[in-house]
């Protein structure tokens, strides 16, 4: 009996601390000329969203009629409290919470004839936000082109890692996962 007892202890344990883990936390938001910017854990910046008729709409691309988002909440429990924030004025934010940042690569398209686009990636973080992104070629070599728009002036970003290190890693697991895939890919063909 006690050896139950002690599992399921152990088991709402591993629970508790396993959601605590994947939790983001947020903690910045602002809204500056309609356009929502948002920080979790003091680390992951995403940018300009919109709040239209109570919806949050992530920033996007539009080719051939198709609009591609760059942002996905898998989690709609995030998605609303930004919303609340927002509309309501309230304020949850907890500028300290410094929770741990975790990401796993969600997808990896390779472009079958490439200019300058090798691959379509995104990452989840914490299991609760997806982040589109690319593999690029450019004359120093491959690089990851994270979510930015075109303005008159250049590109503008529209996420950032804060963590110099943690992005550095990411990074070099994308590149490295892409590399892996295109090299199956060809040995699939031959």
């Amino acid at each position: 009996m006690y050896i139950k007892q002690f599992s399921l202890i152990s088991l709402l344990f591993l629970f508790c601390v396993t959601a605590y883990a994947l939790d983001l936390n947020l903690t910045k938001i602002t809204n500056k000329n309609d356009k929502i910017n948002i920080e979790y854990n003091n680390t992951l910046q995403l940018h300009d969203f919109v709040l239209v008729d109570g919806n949050l709409i992530s920033p996007f691309y539009e080719s051939k009629g198709t609009k591609y988002y760059f942002f996905y909440f898998l989690n709609r429990k995030l998605k609303q409290e930004i919303i609340d924030n927002v509309s309501n004025k309230q304020k949850v934010i907890n500028t300290n919470a410094r929770g741990k940042t975790e990401y796993k690569i969600n997808k990896c398209n390779i472009v079958k004839n490439p200019k300058t686009i090798l691959a379509f990636m995104s990452v989840i973080f914490n299991d609760n936000i997806e982040i589109n992104c690319n593999i690029m070629n450019g004359k120093y070599g491959l690089w990851v082109s994270w979510p930015s728009l075109k303005e008159n002036n250049g590109w503008r970003k529209i996420f950032d890692i804060k963590d110099k290190s943690l992005k550095d890693k990411i990074e070099t697991e994308l590149l490295k996962y892409y590399k892996q895939k295109r090299n199956d890919d060809k040995l699939k063909k031959e």
